[in-house]
């Protein structure tokens, strides 16, 4: 492969890497998580018209706090181990690289109340809505990690985390209709080794140790009963807009523009069967129109999820759930994608909240990424028919107490 070859796709190849590890996360719609906190992850995300605790409820539906039955503060925390595969075929010869990201901690926390003798409902969120860590070892069988053929690149670290704080005011038109707002403020952590071969510097140069990095927007929803057993909310999640990323290397500062994306969530919710609750929520994510992604040539996606709760008896709720994304990335991103392959579909949830007392619950909820594959092309220079695939799946364990009064 020439040197002109080279530089063309090395230069993006790793870009992923600064962009993605901002937010993204294995067990997510795109870069962005399913769900927050253990009763809402239990129900595969699914909570924009069904408030069954702060912090989903304030991370869904700003409006849907004035729905929960009481004033509340939960806590949370989820452990996410992901298993990520490098694979390539080249000249007949395959070679796999596992990586060794290790177990992840994403943090929650929710606080709702209701203003008395009043009509409006205050809380503040801050959860983890991202995080992404990619650990792949030198590997001299495998070109893609041996760190000749892409120079530098083998071993390869990508590690990150986004933690939003959302305070939030709703306001009960009526008993049926209410409507919310927060502004939203994110920061993210980076840690990039090596920084490059990319758009962010052209050479490999260490990234890690820098600096959180700060953006802010807005979300705006409505939740509305048109009968007792019946609800309806809508979201919109202004995109992310951060400042620019500032990466201090040997030869100076370089600097990136990444923000999130803008997300439209459309939810109902059934109570009309004894015992249960039946949630789906339909969500869009605008990829084509997000600095950074727009760039990469992300597309815009759909995702649903689907969850359902039983109430057993006075000590017991049982949760189950469904969620389908679409994958933002074709074959042909496969490589630009080599450090953070976020090409995650399909997750599995069950769950359940044990009534310690009238006021007090436990929740734990597991989530499993149904393992999943994406196979592009390598360029010419790797000889006819060179392929390189990604492999993943990943578990999640949430865990969580909420008080009610």
């Amino acid at each position: 492969m020439s040197t002109r070859q080279h530089s063309g796709w090395i230069r993006s190849s790793l870009i992923i890497v600064g962009i993605v590890s901002l937010a993204g996360t294995v067990d997510a719609q795109g870069i962005l998580v399913t769900g927050v906190g253990p009763v809402n992850r239990s129900m595969a995300g699914a909570g924009t018209a069904a408030p069954l605790d702060s912090i989903g409820a304030l991370h869904w539906n700003p409006a849907s706090i004035s729905a929960l039955p009481s004033s509340e503060i939960a806590f949370g925390a989820e452990l996410l181990l992901a298993d990520t595969d490098l694979s390539s075929s080249i000249g007949g010869v395959d070679a796999k690289t596992s990586g060794e990201g290790g177990v992840a901690v994403i943090p929650s926390v929710g606080w709702v109340h209701h203003v008395d003798g009043t009509q409006w409902t205050v809380g503040f969120g801050m959860y983890g809505i991202g995080g992404f860590r990619n650990n792949m070892p030198n590997d001299p069988n495998n070109p893609l990690l041996n760190g000749t053929t892409i120079p530098g690149v083998g071993p390869l670290f990508a590690d990150a985390e986004l933690l939003q704080i959302a305070p939030t005011i709703s306001y009960a038109l009526s008993d049926r209709l209410a409507i919310g707002i927060a502004p939203t403020i994110t920061a993210a952590r980076i840690m990039l080794d090596p920084l490059g071969p990319s758009v962010i510097t052209p050479t490999p140069t260490p990234g890690t140790g820098n600096r959180l990095h700060w953006g802010g927007g807005v979300q705006a929803g409505i939740y509305y009963m048109p009968t007792c057993d019946l609800s309806l909310g809508f979201t919109i999640k202004s995109p992310q807009w951060f400042e620019d990323f500032r990466f201090f290397t040997p030869t100076g500062v370089t600097k990136g523009k990444f923000d999130l994306p803008m997300v439209l969530s459309l939810g109902a919710a059934y109570r009309g069967k004894e015992n249960w609750l039946f949630a789906v929520d339909v969500r869009y994510f605008d990829y084509d129109n997000t600095d950074g992604f727009s760039e990469l040539g992300w597309s815009n996606v759909f995702a649903a999820a689907i969850g359902a709760q039983y109430t057993v008896n006075e000590c017991w709720d049982l949760r189950f759930g469904y969620n389908f994304n679409q994958n933002p990335l074709s074959a042909s991103d496969a490589l630009t994608n080599i450090a953070t392959p976020l090409i995650q579909e399909q997750n599995v949830t069950v769950g359940a909240s044990y009534h310690l007392s009238d006021n007090v619950d436990i929740s734990m909820s597991y989530v499993f990424l149904v393992p999943n594959s994406l196979t592009g092309p390598l360029p010419a220079g790797f000889g006819p028919g060179a392929t390189l695939s990604h492999e993943i799946e990943a578990h999640s364990a949430i865990f969580g107490v909420s008080v009610g009064y």
